[in-house]
């Protein structure tokens, strides 16, 4: 599908994997580089590595905005199911800076709504910084609506085995030991408030799998070995439950589930203290957490505060 926006010099066509996709990884290395994580950069080079072979095994989908023959614009598509309902998410909305300005995002967003209804998809997500007020002005005219807003916090990778400066002591009425199964009921509780359940399709985690009963389904066990559970008890109670997601990509995930309360940033910076000195692997970690809560906790353990992104929807 090809559509006339500006002049005859200018539209707007689907992605085509086989001459692409060379041209889509410059693009969004141009807007996004300076503050791309790790992960980022891998994608980058699938991209290219696919460019190389022609495009072969890249399912890539969605928009670019085409100027005399040149990418200047990039929308990708990326669908999930939940159930049997088909949803979509919108990434790497990048515009060249010489281009910006002229209403090229809102036209690729506003296509790929119309390609979205086309194909049947329920719902349409997107991701944007919380600080970007033109964007989110842009997504809301559109209809989106904003649903809820997370950190995203970093930590860069280590290479010495041991930190000694990464230990807290604990008080007489606090100890971490390793989860149990009785853990799981308040841990699954806290868990659905911290990362809504509406928005779970796109996690890179089935929260299903952090559940002790998980093992009973050998086609999980592969999953549930490169997790990791760290229980925090305050006089005797359960108060937190840290969960590593081991990766081959190149961060690990680290999922946090307590409780809002006025302990809630010592609570993360013992259990982050604590992982990672008995349990971190060394490579770098992320972390998503509700916007504006835990910052200290965070910060005292060592991670930086990446970006806060707010997520918006469209039922379509």
């Amino acid at each position: 599908m090809t559509v006339n926006l500006v002049s005859s010099r200018s539209h707007i066509r689907h992605i085509d994997p086989q001459q692409d996709l060379t041209a889509v990884a410059d693009l969004i290395e141009l807007c996004f580089s300076p503050n791309m994580d790790p992960d980022g950069r891998v994608y980058l080079q699938r991209l290219r590595q696919a460019a190389r072979r022609g495009g072969g095994g890249m399912k890539l989908q969605g928009l670019v905005w085409v100027e005399d023959d040149r990418i200047v614009g990039n929308l990708t598509i990326i669908p999930f199911h939940e159930g049997s309902r088909l949803l979509h998410l919108i990434a790497n909305v990048a515009v060249a800076p010489d281009f910006r300005g002229q209403g090229i995002a809102k036209a690729l967003t506003s296509h790929a709504l119309q390609y979205s209804r086309k194909v049947g998809a329920r719902e349409v997500w997107l991701q944007v910084k919380r600080e970007n007020d033109a964007a989110i002005g842009m997504y809301t005219h559109l209809g989106f609506e904003q649903d809820h807003c997370l950190d995203v916090w970093k930590k860069e990778a280590r290479l010495a085995l041991k930190d000694p400066h990464l230990s807290l002591p604990l008080s007489g009425a606090r100890e971490i030991r390793n989860r149990v199964l009785a853990d799981w009921k308040l841990q699954k509780e806290w868990l659905e408030r911290n990362y809504p359940p509406a928005t779970r399709w796109y996690s890179p985690m089935e929260f299903g799998n952090f559940s002790p009963w998980a093992w009973l389904d050998p086609i999980r066990w592969l999953n549930l070995m490169a997790l990791i559970h760290h229980s925090l008890c305050a006089d005797g109670e359960l108060a937190a439950v840290l969960s590593c997601q081991r990766t081959a990509l190149r961060t690990d995930n680290l999922y946090l589930a307590l409780p809002e309360s006025p302990a809630e940033d010592e609570n993360v910076e013992v259990l982050l203290r604590y992982f990672l000195q008995e349990s971190w692997s060394g490579k770098p970690l992320t972390a998503e957490y509700p916007a504006g809560r835990a910052a200290r906790g965070f910060e005292n353990a060592g991670f930086r505060l990446a970006r806060t992104l707010l997520w918006m929807r469209i039922k379509i």
